[in-house]
């Protein structure tokens, strides 16, 4: 696949959801296929789509190269009560972890289809996303032993604030931040 030349970025957002929960889905199988990560069938995978998008912060972009799905980022706010730096190591001052629904966008998925790999559609599809956002910061979780994909988002700005193991039956991830303004 050539790099494309303009990609189609369609925002999406709570009120969507059911429209675009196929979708997602779909392209999540399609990338997942034959993974041995037991949280990424498609079944697993379902409970943190609908978990986010029923957020009513949910936001979603969708790139498409002339009228095909090539990938998809979403996420949401995070609440003031959230539990999402509770289980970082080494343990972050609460002046860090504190939230107040407005403060962190927690970036739960982006992901592109083999052949748009490498094409740059990843980062402009996670840009279009950010693009705008009032919180001031970004943060997002990453296998641990996916270096390249933590190199990818080191090179983005993002930097590794601890490293969390967030529910049982979870592989060890890295936790990062990127900070907006």
């Amino acid at each position: 696949m050539s790099t494309p030349t303009r990609l189609d970025l369609k925002h999406y957002g709570h009120a969507d959801a059911a429209e675009i929960r196929g979708l997602l889905l779909d392209m999540h199988d399609e990338v997942y296929q034959g993974s041995d990560d037991p949280l990424a069938g498609r079944e697993e995978f379902a409970k943190f789509v609908d978990h986010w998008s029923a957020r009513e912060g949910f936001s979603c972009v969708v790139g498409y190269d002339q009228g095909e799905p090539v990938g998809y980022a979403y996420g949401a706010p995070l609440s003031a009560v959230t539990t999402w730096w509770a289980k970082v190591t080494p343990a972050l001052s609460g002046e860090f972890t504190a939230e107040t629904g407005g403060r962190t966008f927690a970036l739960s998925e982006l992901m592109v289809r083999r052949p748009w790999r490498g094409t740059g559609a990843s980062r402009a599809i996670h840009d279009e996303l950010l693009h705008g956002r009032g919180e001031e910061r970004v943060t997002l979780l990453v296998h641990k032993e996916h270096g390249k994909v933590r190199a990818m988002y080191e090179g983005w700005g993002y930097r590794t604030v601890g490293e969390t193991v967030p529910f049982e039956g979870a592989p060890e991830l890295c936790a990062m931040v990127l900070v907006l303004r």
